[in-house]
């Protein structure tokens, strides 16, 4: 048996999965069809990618108090998330893009499950 963990077992690296979730949200926002869906994927993005640049300077696994204050920031994403899934039939018509966006969002969805 080897020394590594499990990758079940091993805990998620957050900023890799916002990363990769403001990696699809900017291929879903060139294929959006329309201003307002443009609006919702880019809002997001910039969501995340604010919390990308927190979670880099404060290292948020180990700071509790950064947690706490980027808590309504994380609901926010979170909540934003759920909507483009909801929308993503009229956001965008790329299955590819479509699906890379809901795996992406159901990651990070995941992350902090109660907020």
């Amino acid at each position: 048996m080897s020394g590594q963990a499990s990758p079940v077992l091993q805990n998620p690296d957050p900023g890799a999965i916002y990363k990769a979730a403001y990696d699809a949200l900017g291929r879903a926002y060139w294929d959006a069809s329309d201003v307002q869906s443009k609006d919702l994927v880019f809002g997001a993005q910039q969501a995340i990618g604010d919390m990308i640049t927190a979670i880099d300077e404060q290292q948020l696994a180990t700071n509790t108090a950064l947690f706490v204050q980027l808590t309504p920031k994380i609901k926010a994403i979170n909540a934003a998330l759920l909507e483009i899934q909801k929308q993503i039939a009229t956001i965008t018509r790329n299955i590819d893009t479509a699906a890379s966006v809901i795996a992406a969002a159901n990651k990070v969805l995941s992350l902090y499950p109660g907020l």
